[in-house]
């Protein structure tokens, strides 16, 4: 009978509602853990699919400059090397001193007098 009792008291009730508000407690703050942690699992393994992907990259870059084709190209086109029994031909243009654009080598009058002509005496 004490046992009746002691389960219809009303501080026995009270106790109980606290201990399971504790045990719910401690049960949220683990899955707020177990969620915090999942996020970041996911995160990292996103960072880890884009490293990948970078590293693959780098890889290709690495094997381009590695080729010889690249090499080739890099000898021809900095260092003026070519191939044995290779001609070369180079086309320049013909020296132009800063400043002249031709035209003033042919007429012979400087880009004032060409301007004064212009606006004063093409009447």
């Amino acid at each position: 009978m004490d046992r009746k009792i002691l389960l219809s008291s009303k501080i026995t009730l009270a106790i109980l509602a606290v201990f399971l508000g504790f045990l719910c407690n401690i049960k949220y703050k683990q899955w707020a853990s177990q969620k915090a942690i999942e996020k970041e699992k996911t995160s990292l393994a996103l960072q880890a699919d884009q490293l990948d992907k970078k590293n693959q990259e780098l890889d290709q870059s690495l094997s381009y400059l590695n080729s010889q084709s690249f090499k080739e190209r890099v000898a021809r086109q900095q260092l003026n090397l070519k191939k044995d029994g290779e001609t070369v031909y180079n086309f320049s243009n013909p020296q132009v001193s800063p400043g002249d654009d031709g035209a003033n080598q042919k007429s012979g009058k400087s880009n004032i007098q060409k301007w004064w002509e212009y606006f004063y005496d093409n009447k």
